[in-house]
């Protein structure tokens, strides 16, 4: 009898101890992070296929309790290397690699999230709401939306074309899966 214990013990109790440590991993394969920047002559946008990130599942396993993502500025790609080799200066990609979003309040909404979390980017953290549309499926969890940034909140210095700045501000749209 007390082997029978020991060994239900055994088996179970890591079980309770370790279940709160559930993570879901951001599927690199199907994310993705568009930016789109705007001149006076011309628009461009650039896009990041490399998303990493872990997402923390709620008790109940059902939905999203908390998500880390973390992108590398030399990732992004717009089709033209001297722009992008550009950027990589603009954005101090050698001191800066990294922009970092983390999130520990979700709030969901049938079929929509609220995340409220901090940008790192450009070694300047700001805070930010973002709000998703969100698919949940039995292996998959699906955020896509879209927000704004202006570079100058990061202390960006914006770069210019013909004497005159880009606008001051990026479309960022996203879409993040994560397997459950």
């Amino acid at each position: 009898m007390k082997v029978k214990l020991f060994f239900f013990l055994f088996t179970t109790f890591p079980l309770f101890c370790f279940g709160q440590n559930i993570q879901w991993k951001v599927d690199t394969n199907k994310s993705s992070i568009t930016y789109k920047g705007n001149h006076v002559l011309h628009s461009w946008e650039g896009i990041n296929n490399k998303v990493y990130g872990l997402g923390v599942p709620d008790t109940e396993l059902e939905s999203l309790d908390k998500l880390a993502i973390l992108i590398y500025v030399r990732d992004f790609d717009s089709n033209n290397s001297s722009r992008d080799a550009h950027a990589l200066e603009i954005l101090d990609a050698i001191k800066f690699p990294e922009i970092k979003f983390y999130s520990d309040k979700i709030k969901i909404t049938n079929s929509k999230a609220y995340l409220y979390g901090s940008f790192d980017l450009h070694g300047v953290k700001i805070n930010k709401e973002l709000k998703a549309d969100l698919k949940s499926k039995e292996t998959t969890l699906e955020l896509n939306g879209n927000f704004n940034i202006k570079p100058s909140d990061f202390k960006i210095k914006l770069p210019s074309f013909l004497s005159i700045k880009i606008d001051d501000l990026l479309e960022i749209n996203y879409t993040i899966v994560l397997n459950k």
